[in-house]
């Protein structure tokens, strides 16, 4: 239920033409906003989380501290222990305010692009199309715009896989392991929004749309010819047969 929600977002942030003649998508700008704030709303929740942990491991060590009648090396052996534990929930609670910091970065970038949406007047599908044609004419502005989103949509990238990286060497709660899933789920709406985005406001999509097309021509081309075939050799044998 909860993955469908989230593809439910996703496809609410970037909605398709069905009209044959737009041969690309349109964006809904508001949306795409609203999903990186939810994205950013779950990394809270998980740096909460996060930190509540390493706390109460540091109130574990503390106690041991003040114990007494504890056997030196024992209690040298759990101190070692929580401290190692400590280390990785500062590790990464870093790595999470890391990546914080990029979606947020992220959600400015979209906010940038909602608002040039709205300043020019046109439709999205019509800005974007003219995005393309200035990307593909080598417009600075336009490119400018195009290499600030794949260096910020990159950078998300290499965030949360350094998050991922650590995240499987934690041991959360319950509640933890939840806010961690939730985020997982948010981070994926956002790497396809902002692929379909660049890819939108570039020239590959009309490229990837042409290729489409002309593989469909061969694919038909190719049945066309399998049947006309087929047809020949059907043919061939009846007249084998008529002559026994």
């Amino acid at each position: 239920m909860k993955r469908w929600i989230v593809r439910a977002a996703m496809v609410a942030s970037l909605a398709v033409s069905t009209n044959v003649h737009a041969a690309l998508p349109v964006i809904d700008g508001a949306n795409l906003v609203q999903t990186t704030r939810t994205a950013l709303q779950a990394l809270k929740t998980e740096i909460y989380e996060n930190t509540n942990i390493a706390y109460q491991y540091r109130m574990m060590a503390n106690q041991l501290l003040q114990a007494t009648g504890m056997d030196p090396a024992h209690l040298t052996e759990q101190l070692d222990a929580i401290k190692d534990e400590i280390g990785k929930f500062d590790l990464y609670g870093v790595t999470l305010n890391d990546l914080y910091g990029a979606v947020s970065d992220n959600a400015d970038y979209l906010s940038k692009v909602r608002s040039m949406v709205k300043a020019s007047g046109k439709p999205s599908g019509q800005w974007l199309e003219d995005q393309r044609t200035l990307l593909a004419n080598g417009d600075k502005t336009a490119k400018n715009l195009f290499d600030l989103g794949t260096s910020v949509v990159k950078n998300v990238q290499t965030q949360a896989k350094r998050r991922q990286k650590i995240q499987k060497e934690m041991k959360l709660t319950g509640t933890a392991q939840a806010a961690a899933e939730a985020t997982n789920e948010m981070l994926d709406v956002l790497a396809n929004q902002n692929s379909d985005l660049l890819q939108m406001m570039s020239a590959k999509v009309q490229s990837d749309a042409d290729k489409d097309q002309k593989a469909l021509a061969i694919e038909t081309e190719s049945l066309d010819t399998a049947r006309r075939l087929q047809a020949e050799r059907d043919q061939q044998r009846q007249k084998i047969l008529n002559l026994k």
